[in-house]
Formats: structure tokens, C-alpha cells, sequence
């Protein structure tokens, strides 16, 4: 229902007896019993359906229902008319205090102020949403705020269970007939960690029709509060993998909420978590929100906790434009620490929304190979030194066989590597390095030698093994390596043989 709609209609009766004469309705009170002057209070049940666009903004969602105003019934049957005073409990200085705050009338000094109030049409609600969802700050916005603030002096609250009461998006619940201010049970911290608190809310059970008011009908509002969302990237990626001392960018991004105005002191944080295997580079840290630029320190800080985690605090939330997009941006550097074989590294940050929660997380992995390094016998060899270029990473990683033969490299991304023998063993042929490519893809390793002496093999396997050799006669004699070494050995001999012929025309002549 839009309120706007029922005050107006209540607005534009006539103050009869200190209440409100709300128009003729074939309505019937039922059994309305406390008497009102001339006229009789509406005791009454009536409905308050409170719709959502999530259903996670009613879950585990209490609110506080102070009854502001009684509905007052004049005459029965086809004649009876309706108004409205100051419900039972309702301090006047509060009222008149939160009435002041919300227009330039001045207000009564006696008299019913909620008959005085809607009769000259001080409290027009309009609680309709801006384009970015925030709600209007009319003047029924500050007498709510004014209200809430108060409510020690707003007589007994009436607690009702939307969770409990809730189905799909929306929660419908029963109160006495009336005008209501509905105050969010644990409005500073939250019960349900996936929705803000709501803001306070004014609502009046019944709806106007042509003028008419029917007191009991069902009155249907917006609960005003949102959901929480974050998510982080790595890269623009959920997960990627990355190689040891390789720079990765992080990116947060959530949505400045609606009406942090309403709030005397608004939280919102964000709290990272890097887990073992990266180094954050603080000085990279950026926030902006839509395409400006915050100041760290004045709009934002950052602080580094004992546990590992770190906080940024967006200081200057409730001065940022709603639903505007906010961004964190930050670079790290991945280690060794953490990625050593298919370690993942993680990184999570959990959004905290005044109360509500968010959280995303990213993952990073990487892998690694091992062959061995033999002679021509399969005999292990210790000493070979082998090299490999890394993208996005500066210079080279380097492995040595050890005792077992065995060289492993670690800590490497899904791609291509072009692994070159740099160092060849004590003994052997110097001028005979393998020379093979590795291909990582989802973590899994395939070997393919390129070297045409065949030290190493072109079929992968798990027990990959590159040799070394003391002299060309111990190189393979089949493919590439065998016809390299035949055309080898066939220039020998042919150069032999030239010789031989020269020496012989020699003593000829």
C-alpha cells in the first residue's frame, strides 16, 4: 500500500471531536469498544503484509510495533466515519519534539497532535524509491527518525516475528488497527547476517478507497533494508593459477547501501584474509567508488591485524551517493612458502555491512615437474643443471640433479616451459645438452624432448629420464639422434677419403 495514498485520504477529512472524521464506509468496526470522546477506538485485528525482494531480508527479521495512533469510529453502520488521535502511552513532548523536527508548522500546544498532524497534512509519506532504491527523505522520514530515537517514550512495543511469519518474500502478521511505527528489533547489530537492519518504518493498517477508509483491510509496505553482496577476483578470475614470484591483482567490489544516512554511525568494513603464500603490496591498495578516487586515511583506512588479516574501513560511507559501485583494488605477490608441488593459495575477504555479512574468495594454484637425470647406462646422475624461462616473473628458475638424479621445479603456473640443460656433468660431452619442452595444463604434466640428439625422450611418462653422455657413440641410433650421427660419421668418412685420393695423385706425379 502506498501511504502516501492512505495519508492523503486521511488528510483531506475534517477534525471531529479531536480525532479525524475519515468519510463514510460501509465498513463495520465490528468490535470496536473503548470509547474515544463521542466516538469508539478500533480494537480490531487487522493485517500488515511486509513484501521483500529477497527472502533473506525477512529471514530471522524481528520488529518493534509502537502503536502511534488509534483509529476512532463516529456513527455505525452505512453513517459511520473514522479518525485518529494519540495512541495510549505516547509521551506529547516526544511527539511534539519529532512533529517539529519534520516540518515548519507550528505545532499545537493542546489538542490531539496525530489528529492536528495528518488533518493539515504534515506527515505526507512518500515512501517510493529513488533510481538507485534509496527512500525519500520527507518529512515523515525525520518525524520516523525522530521517533525512533525515542522510543523509551513511545509506550509498550508489540514484538513481531517476520522470519517466523515469512513465505517466499513476504511476511504478513496481525496487530491491533492502527498507525505504527515499526523499529527493527537489533537495529545497530543484525540477527540475520545476510540482510541490514531495517530502517524504521511508518504504517498504517487499512486502505483508502474514493475518499473512504476501511481501517481493516490489509496494509501492505516495502521492509526497508537490502541485502549484502560482495565479490572478489583475482585477475578477473574467481581462479587462476599463477608461478612463485609472480604479481597478481585483487579486486573487491560491492555497492555503497541505501539511506546510511539514517544511521548516527554506519559500519562498513572489509576484511581480507591472504593465506600463507603471498605477499601483499600494501602501497597498491586503491579504493574508489564509481569512477572517483578515495583518500586513504581521510575517506578510508587500512589496518593490519595480528591474525594476518587486514581491514579497510570506508570511513566516509555515508557521504558516497547510494547504490554507487565500490571497488578495492590491490596487488601480491605470490611466494614460495606457499606454493610449493599443487599447493592453493586462498584469498578471502568477508564484507561487513552494518550487522549484515557478505563473503567471495579466490584461488590460486600451481604445480610443478620431476625427471631424472642419467647416463647412457639409466645410471643416476647428480650435478646437471637445468634452466626454465617463466612468464611474469624476472629471470629464470634453475634446478640441479641430486645424488638420485632427480631435478625438480616447483611453483609453476599452467603453461609452456622450455627446459634447456645449462650444465653438463663432470666427464661427459659438454657439447651434448638436452634440450625438451614441458606442458602444464589443469595441473598435469606432459614431457617432449626437442633436442635432436635424443637425450631427451618425445613419449611422457611418469618416470621421465633426460641423459647425458661420455661421447657420440653412446647417443641413440634410431630417429633424429641415429640419422644426425650417421650424417656425422658419413662426413668423416667422406673426408677421409678425399684425403686419401689427393695423397695418391701426389706420388703420381
Amino acid at each position: 500500500m502506498k501511504m502516501r495514498k492512505l495519508f492523503a485520504g486521511i488528510a483531506a477529512a475534517a477534525t471531529l471531536l479531536g480525532g479525524m472524521a475519515l468519510g463514510a464506509t460501509s465498513a463495520q468496526a465490528g468490535d470496536a469498544a473503548t470509547t474515544a470522546g463521542s466516538g469508539t477506538i478500533v480494537n480490531n485485528d487487522a493485517k500488515f503484509k511486509f513484501t521483500a525482494q529477497d527472502a533473506k531480508q525477512l529471514t530471522n527479521r524481528k520488529l518493534n510495533a509502537y502503536k502511534i495512533a488509534d483509529y476512532v469510529q463516529y456513527g455505525t453502520g452505512d453513517n459511520a466515519a473514522y479518525g485518529v488521535q494519540t495512541a495510549d502511552g505516547v509521551v506529547r513532548d516526544t511527539l511534539a519534539k519529532a512533529l517539529q523536527s519534520a516540518t515548519d508548522e507550528n505545532v499545537p500546544e493542546t489538542g490531539d497532535l496525530m489528529a492536528w498532524a495528518l488533518a493539515k497534512g504534515v506527515l505526507s509519506v512518500d515512501d517510493s524509491a529513488d533510481e538507485n532504491g534509496a527512500w525519500s527523505n520527507s518529512a515523515s522520514r525525520k518525524f520516523v527518525e525522530s521517533l525512533k530515537n525515542a522510543t523509551g517514550n513511545l509506550g509498550t512495543a508489540e514484538t513481531v516475528d517476520l522470519g517466523a511469519a515469512a513465505n517466499g518474500t513476504s511476511a504478513t502478521v496481525t496487530l491491533s488497527a492502527g498507525l505504527y511505527l515499526f523499529v527493527d528489533a537489533d537495529y545497530s547489530a543484525g540477527t540475520n547476517k545476510d540482510a541490514t537492519p531495517s530502517i524504521a518504518i511508518l504504517v498504517g493498517s487499512g486502505n483508502v478507497e474514493n475518499g473512504v477508509l476501511n481501517p481493516l483491510t490489509e496494509a501492505t509496505v516495502d521492509i526497508k533494508n537490502q541485502t549484502t553482496a560482495v565479490t572478489k577476483k583475482v585477475n578477473g578470475k574467481d581462479a587462476i593459477t599463477a608461478s612463485v614470484g609472480q604479481k597478481v591483482t585483487y579486486t573487491i567490489t560491492s555497492k555503497v547501501p541505501q539511506n546510511t544516512q539514517y544511521y548516527s554511525d554506519y559500519g562498513y568494513t572489509y576484511t581480507d584474509t591472504p593465506s600463507v603464500g603471498q605477499t601483499v603490496d600494501f602501497d597498491s591498495l586503491k579504493v574508489t567508488v564509481a569512477d572517483k578516487a578515495l583518500t586513504k586515511d581521510t575517506d578510508y583506512t587500512v589496518a593490519k591485524n595480528e591474525d594476518g588479516t587486514f581491514t579497510v574501513t570506508i570511513s566516509s560511507i555515508q557521504e558516497q551517493t547510494a547504490g554507487a559501485l565500490i571497488t578495492v583494488t590491490y596487488a601480491a605477490k605470490v611466494t614460495e612458502a606457499g606454493a610449493s608441488g599443487s599447493k592453493a593459495v586462498t584469498n578471502a575477504v568477508v564484507l561487513s555491512d552494518n550487522g549484515a555479512e557478505a563473503t567471495d574468495s579466490t584461488t590460486i594454484t600451481n604445480s610443478g615437474f620431476s625427471f631424472t637425470k642419467t647416463d647412457a647406462q639409466g645410471n643416476p646422475l647428480a650435478g646437471a643443471t637445468f634452466t626454465i624461462r617463466v612468464p611474469g616473473v624476472n629471470g629464470s628458475f634453475t634446478a640441479t640433479s641430486d645424488k638420485t638424479g632427480t631435478v625438480t621445479f616447483k611453483g609453476l603456473a599452467d603453461g609452456t616451459y622450455g627446459v634447456n640443460e645449462t650444465t653438463v656433468p663432470n666427464g661427459f660431452q659438454q657439447s651434448l645438452k638436452a634440450k625438451f619442452n614441458v606442458i602444464i595444463e589443469n595441473g598435469e604434466v606432459k614431457f617432449n624432448g626437442t633436442d635432436v640428439w635424443g637425450l631427451a625422450p618425445k613419449e611422457s611418462s611418469d618416470k621421465y629420464q633426460v641423459k647425458n653422455v661420455k661421447n657420440v657413440s653412446q647417443l641413440p641410433l634410431t630417429g633424429a639422434a641415429g640419422t644426425t650421427l650417421f650424417t656425422v660419421v658419413a662426413l668423416l668418412v667422406a673426408g677421409a677419403g678425399v684425403a686419401v685420393a689427393l695423397k695418391s695423385r701426389q706420388r703420381v706425379h
